[in-house]
């Protein structure tokens, strides 16, 4: 499939036919001049001023139409060079969110796993306490082992987050957020309270 040409190529183009039209022109322009009017060098002033009106007159719209070539090439290049700027800005902003959002997602793994430490920390205190009072702790331990396999879940689920967060290529800020919001309420449903007292 053929990509239609920009603008800026398209008045380059131009620019390069006017000049070679000018070039082609002046040799023309000034070959005719020799031909009907070969009296070689003139010391009159009056010649001089009639052959600066004949190049004047010939040549002045060609150069003039060259000039508006290469100005609207000028601005075709500004153009694109603005929208590259705006491009690169955007983009810089896309990478600053998904940075902050990398970090929120390691402070959340850190948590679930400092989570862990403690349920277990918890679990052996309970089983010691069994072992004291030959009481058995099996509900309490049950329950904290159902607490730390859900912990586990949600930091599994957390690194796969942050590594599609890390890898995948955001369009825009708005689009990562989505994304975050959509993810992170499926993973924990305070998720979905929090985003609920928000509104």
């Amino acid at each position: 499939m053929r990509q239609k040409p920009k603008l800026q190529e398209k008045w380059g183009a131009l620019l390069t036919v006017g000049l070679a039209a000018l070039l082609v022109t002046l040799l023309i322009v000034l070959s005719l001049y020799l031909l009907v009017f070969n009296d070689g060098l003139s010391l009159s002033a009056d010649k001089w001023s009639a052959f600066g009106s004949y190049f004047g007159g010939v040549l002045g719209p060609i150069v003039s139409l060259v000039t508006l070539f290469a100005v609207m090439r000028t601005i075709g290049l500004q153009l694109d060079q603005s929208e590259h700027f705006v491009h690169d800005g955007a983009q810089q902003r896309v990478e600053a969110y998904k940075t902050c959002q990398l970090q929120l997602l390691d402070q959340q793994i850190n948590m679930h796993e400092r989570m862990i430490d403690r349920y277990n920390q918890e679990g052996l205190r309970l089983l010691e306490l069994s072992k004291a009072t030959n009481i058995p702790q099996r509900e309490h331990l049950l329950v904290l082992d159902r607490a730390i396999q859900e912990c586990e879940n949600r930091v599994g689920k957390l690194l796969k987050l942050s590594l599609v967060v890390s890898v995948y290529e955001f369009g825009s800020t708005q689009e990562l957020r989505a994304k975050m919001e959509s993810e992170l309420a499926a993973i924990d449903d305070s998720f979905n309270a929090v985003r609920s007292f928000e509104t």
